[in-house]
């Protein structure tokens, strides 16, 4: 006589054969989400860098991208190609700051954008 198991041999192994792709595509995106994640924060602090050496009274450009590129590139390859682009009038700045992030597959690049504006800091009677 046959037991109710018998007659399900490897059912485990076809289970894991359909699972386990699943869940390692989950866990490679969280992985992929994370590193995104964290450029885009570098490109940020980067911005910000940028900005805050710009805006001061005596400030420059060049002292912003100066400073905003020591930002990106204190962050490692986390935020690689790094490119800052700082446009300073009488009253505003506007600073960019592009890059890619790494990637887990190589033939997909992941563009990293972060931007701010504000005002110039200034004597006003």
């Amino acid at each position: 006589m046959r037991t109710p198991r018998e007659g399900e041999r490897g059912s485990y192994s076809v289970e894991a054969i359909m699972v386990l792709p699943a869940l390692l595509v989950i866990i490679f995106a969280i992985i992929q989400g994370a590193a995104f994640m964290h450029a885009g924060n570098i490109a940020q602090a980067a911005a910000q860098t940028a900005y805050e050496q710009t805006r001061q009274l005596n400030g420059t450009v060049s002292d912003g991208i100066s400073a905003g590129l020591d930002a990106a590139n204190s962050g490692g390859e986390a935020l690689a190609h790094a490119n800052v682009n700082v446009t300073r009038t009488a009253t505003d700045i506007d600073v960019t700051v592009t890059g890619e992030a790494p990637s887990i597959l190589p033939w997909i690049p992941l563009h990293v954008e972060r931007s701010i504006t504000g005002p110039v800091e200034r004597w006003v009677e």
